[in-house]
């Protein structure tokens, strides 16, 4: 039985809904331009570092017996939620950040059973559903990254005065840490608890947490680093 979650409810024990095949998933295109130059063999390509949504496409059927009043609640469920956590029965310590794409046409079957189709525009990669902090009171930390790219961590630093931390060589430096500054190298920002701008105290370039070994080192008054990994797969 194949089912799916989104935006925390389950498709089959919330609604009764079926995906009646697996769906095909798609790898990520990544972005590349290419420049064709008069007399010269080949192109020119432009490699941009990045990759473009992805679509997947859910057959899914329903059957219920006050089917009509089952697909008003299904459609408001699917587009009231927005942009959503999306998990896959057959691949459920995964995740995908999607958005229903498209406007479902609920075609009925027999009395009670409809047939329909849903559309998801979905973030690049997957994500790992447990994503929990990583503690790290050790210098020198070897933290492995268990994902098939690189992944753009928070990075909560706990200490005092000036700090400089490094993760596979790259230095950041942090400056005055009266306790707490969390470093988010998703959003390119820096804030405390309260979400006051920290950007100030920081100078360097935002780390990223590379497939496979990372060490985490730091010279300066600290106490602990905690991560949220943000782990990643095409």
């Amino acid at each position: 039985m194949l089912s799916f979650n989104f935006a925390g409810k389950d498709s089959y024990l919330d609604y009764g809904i079926l995906i009646t095949s697996r769906p095909t998933i798609p790898s990520p295109k990544r972005r590349v331009s290419y420049i064709d130059i008069p007399g010269r063999d080949s192109s020119l390509r432009y490699d941009e570092g990045s990759y473009e949504d992805i679509t997947i496409v859910a057959q899914c059927s329903i059957t219920a017996e006050n089917i009509i009043q089952k697909i008003d609640e299904i459609t408001a469920w699917l587009f009231n939620s927005g942009e959503s956590d999306l998990i896959f029965s057959f691949q459920n310590d995964k995740k995908y950040i999607a958005q229903v794409a498209n406007s479902i046409e609920f075609k009925q079957v027999l009395r009670y059973s409809s047939k329909f189709i849903i559309i998801f525009n979905c973030r690049p990669f997957k994500y790992a559903v447990s994503n929990n902090v990583i503690t790290i009171t050790q210098n020198g930390t070897n933290l492995i990254n268990p994902g098939t790219i690189y992944s753009l961590p928070k990075i909560y630093v706990y200490g005092s005065g000036d700090i400089t931390l490094k993760i596979n060589g790259n230095e950041i430096k942090i400056n005055g840490l009266s306790n707490k500054i969390i470093v988010d190298c998703a959003l390119y920002d820096c804030y405390d608890d309260n979400l006051n701008n920290l950007n100030s105290k920081f100078s360097g370039t935002f780390p990223v947490l590379k497939v496979g070994n990372n060490i985490i080192e730091w010279t300066g008054n600290v106490s602990k680093v905690e991560i949220l990994p943000n782990w990643r797969w095409l």
